[in-house]
């Protein structure tokens, strides 16, 4: 009975990932996680499937079924199927007679075109309000940060297609970088050594079982080995493969070290009195591409400063967009809505 009598407006956090859309609803957290894919049937142009569902189809799908993902390094790349699947998503969160506020997290490097086409997607969704705020503050504010406090944090949060730093104090963003390689990097970079080390080509899927079992930033202290099967490039045939802990180690060195350079780039440019905040309180790092094993490690050891994966780091950015909603008064420096974005010039 009580959810009878809740509030008409409901806000509502979206982290828009290029793997994974998440969904966090005020006085429930986070109520739905789906892959950001989306089916379509050509003869009718129909949506069949979408998150999980369509994920099932991507290696049986029939011709006349075409798979889409919208997202592309954490902004649309597809409005009209981003529209659909956003549409989709929220009616299975809340009760179509609510009013919707919603926010989304975006990527620093984010144009205002790029902008605009995800606060347009959020209205044709069925917002009456929308919003949006840089990724990598979201995630800080989901990680439990002190944004507000007159001290320095800084936060990494590696997604899908894109990895985003900040840094943020009093309740701003002092500094943020972005770029386009993510956990997706990883899984392109294992799948290019097979195929040329062994002339083998394997399911998506497979190569994400490969890098979370068997990948890590660091050198491994087990050279353990991952057996799979796939298809050789030349006959086609069916083969059985071993690739070892070290290979994939050094494989996603080069997408890693892309990611160092720029945060080496971040604490360089930051202001003397926060970079010692950070170098006493860490790094925090967030985002699905942070669980990879001995990540932490990793960036302790080459930036020099004390790193600290977050407690469910893949829900972070989700998690932030929602609390950020309901603070949006005290963040007005972190949130852009709107007007803001309307406003702006090209």
């Amino acid at each position: 009975m009580g959810s009878m009598f809740s509030p008409l407006t409901k806000n509502i956090g979206i982290d828009l990932g290029t793997c994974t859309t998440q969904v966090f609803v005020e006085g429930r957290g986070i109520v739905m996680s789906e892959p950001s894919i989306l089916a379509t049937d050509e003869r009718n142009r129909k949506t069949i499937a979408v998150g999980h569902a369509a994920e099932q189809l991507l290696a049986k799908s029939p011709e006349t079924v075409k798979i889409h993902r919208p997202l592309l390094n954490g902004v649309i790349a597809d409005y009209n199927v981003t529209r659909t699947m956003l549409g989709y998503l929220l009616s299975k969160c809340v009760r179509s007679v609510q009013r919707l506020r919603i926010m989304v997290g975006v990527p620093a490097a984010a144009s205002n075109v790029e902008k605009r086409a995800v606060m347009e997607a959020i209205f044709q969704a069925g917002a009456k309000e929308a919003y949006l705020i840089e990724t990598a503050a979201a995630a800080a504010i989901g990680a439990g940060l002190p944004v507000y406090d007159p001290v320095g944090n800084m936060v990494i949060d590696i997604g899908g297609g894109t990895t985003n730093i900040a840094i943020i104090s009093l309740g701003g963003i002092v500094l943020s970088r972005s770029i386009h390689l993510g956990s997706l990097d990883f899984d392109d970079a294992i799948k290019e050594y097979i195929r040329q080390q062994y002339a083998i080509v394997t399911e998506d899927s497979t190569l994400e079982e490969m890098k979370i079992h068997n990948g890590s930033a660091v050198l491994p202290l087990e050279d353990r080995g991952y057996y799979f099967t796939g298809r050789g490039i030349d006959d086609g045939l069916q083969q059985e493969v071993g690739v070892k802990s070290s290979e994939i180690y050094r494989v996603m060195g080069k997408p890693l070290v892309k990611i160092l350079d720029l945060a080496q780039d971040v604490l360089r440019e930051t202001p003397p009195e926060l970079a010692a905040d950070i170098m006493e309180r860490g790094i925090v790092l967030t985002g699905g591409g942070s669980m990879l094993h001995g990540m932490d490690q990793l960036f302790s050891q080459e930036l020099g400063v004390p790193v600290v994966l977050a407690a469910e780091p893949e829900l972070a950015v989700a998690r932030g967009t929602g609390k950020a909603l309901h603070d949006r008064e005290k963040l007005g420096a972190l949130i852009e809505g709107a007007e803001r974005i309307y406003r702006r010039r090209f």
